[in-house]
């Protein structure tokens, strides 16, 4: 007596033979797809905002940095003030000393 292969396979195992057959159907056509990528973004370059240290810090100071930097946006960096740690390649940070000369520029 021959068994047909569906009657010898459990409900589970023919359901993980269906998606497993689905899934070599469909593998090679995504293998032509392209990936959607968003357009590159200007990334944050400190060296391009460099001539800025020695300077008083304004508002005004910061956003011209933060164009010459090519970044999102700016922040102002104090001694002993409370910052997020969190990384930010878009980010310009502007450091100053008590005085609020600016003493450094960074991206992060």
């Amino acid at each position: 007596m021959r068994l047909r292969i569906h009657q010898v396979m459990n409900p589970g195992r023919r359901t993980q033979a269906l998606v497993a057959s689905s899934l070599l159907t469909i593998a090679p056509a995504c293998g032509f797809a392209q990936p959607v990528t968003a357009p590159a973004q200007p990334r944050c370059t400190a060296s391009e905002a460099r001539l800025f240290a020695g300077q008083s810090y304004s508002p005004e100071l910061a956003e011209r940095a933060r164009r010459a930097a090519g970044a999102r946006e700016v922040r102002k960096i104090e001694p002993g003030g409370a910052y997020t740690t969190d990384l930010d390649a878009e980010r310009l940070n502007v450091e100053v000393d008590r005085a609020g000369v600016v003493t450094g520029l960074r991206c992060g």
